[in-house]
């Protein structure tokens, strides 16, 4: 299972998982990549967005039981 919020985000976004995080990719509609974030320790991870403008984006979040991408909006 996977818990992804706010969302709309305004400057951080939570995830939370059982499993672990290998990595986390947000790119925007157009398929280009914005962050990238490896993390450090096991557990929850938290994502920096403040410097994205406003708009549609993709979390692609990579663990070690397979992948999953959620839509986010930044406002």
């Amino acid at each position: 299972s996977l818990l992804l919020y706010p969302n709309p985000v305004n400057d951080k976004i939570y995830i939370e998982t059982e499993s672990e995080i290998e990595y986390v990719v947000v790119y925007d509609v157009y398929g280009r990549y914005q962050v990238t974030v490896t993390p450090s320790q096991q557990g929850n991870l938290v994502v920096d967005v403040t410097d994205l403008k406003s708009g549609v984006y993709f979390v692609k979040v990579v663990t070690e039981n397979g992948e999953a991408v959620k839509r986010i909006i930044k406002g």
